[in-house]
């Protein structure tokens, strides 16, 4: 009897391979991925802006935030606990990340503040107090010239 070989399979685990992260073989199973890039979410009000990553496992050792320039940085590392004669499937990524946000001139640099509670890193930057929009009158522009218009 004979069989079509057909490359899809193939290509579509390369594929997957390739764009799900590093991952390197281990005793026919997959050893744990080297690559891990949490989610992080950005939301800005006219207090504060806030950086809401998540980081499942991560103790406050294994995290760094920095503020330098201008710019906050978040670091960390998710380890493999794993040995290295152990046979594992896995689908959980793993190793460094660093993610860094330009943030703008008008924020209290000095009262950033982080915290880490049930897998979910906070940062809030409060604005300073000029920064927060604030309603401008409009008057009604008696004796006021237009541009272009001639002075008489």
């Amino acid at each position: 009897m004979l069989t079509a070989w057909t490359a899809l399979p193939m290509l579509d685990r390369l594929f997957d391979d390739v764009m799900s992260g590093v991952a390197r073989p281990s005793f026919g199973g997959v050893g744990p991925r080297l690559t891990y890039s949490p989610a992080i979410d950005v939301r800005a009000n006219a207090d504060e802006i806030v950086l809401v990553c998540d980081v499942p496992g991560l103790k406050r050792e294994d995290l760094q935030v920095t503020l330098e320039a201008g710019t906050l940085t978040i670091k960390g590392q998710r380890r493999y606990d794993g040995g290295d004669k152990d046979q594992v499937w896995l689908s959980r990524s793993y190793g460094a990340f660093e993610k860094s946000f330009a943030l703008p001139d008008h924020i209290e640099a000095e009262n950033v503040s982080a915290d880490l509670a049930d897998g979910v890193l906070t940062v809030r930057v409060p604005k300073k107090p000029q920064a927060k929009p604030r309603r401008i009158e409009i008057g009604a522009g008696a004796g006021h010239k237009q541009l272009g218009e001639r002075k008489e």
